[in-house]
């Protein structure tokens, strides 16, 4: 169906959001960074990017917001479940602003397809 990008520094939370995605039909590639997101997005055409906010390395703001830059760039959702004392609302407050959707750890398999199905539909 569609080519997504998935990009969570925890591996088993990644690891089920790309079964889910890949049973319904699409290609995902993985990544734990949003530097390396964002370098992998840099060399091959996506319709989705899937971020996650919270990550130790690149934060996913600086992803959504890099990506939202360009006025042809994929469409971007960003996904939180808070950390480090921060709730997921707050986390998602800053990206919500310039991403096409957000998600709120933890979402439901029929939310993450609703959501992908949406935005790639058009």
């Amino acid at each position: 169906m569609c080519q997504i990008l998935l990009i969570d520094d925890m591996k088993p939370v990644r690891h089920a959001i790309a079964a889910t995605l890949r049973k319904a039909g699409h290609d995902v590639v993985e990544t734990d960074d949003g530097n390396k997101g964002l370098e992998i997005a840099s060399k091959k055409r996506f319709d989705l990017i899937i971020t996650d906010i919270m990550m130790p390395a690149s934060d996913g703001t600086d992803v959504v917001f890099a990506l939202k830059s360009a006025p042809t760039g994929p469409k971007v959702v960003a996904m939180s479940g808070g950390g480090s004392g921060i709730p997921a609302d707050d986390a998602l407050t800053l990206s919500a602003s310039r991403a096409d959707a957000v998600l709120k750890k933890p979402f439901t398999n029929e939310l993450l397809i609703e959501t992908v199905s949406n935005l790639t539909s058009n």
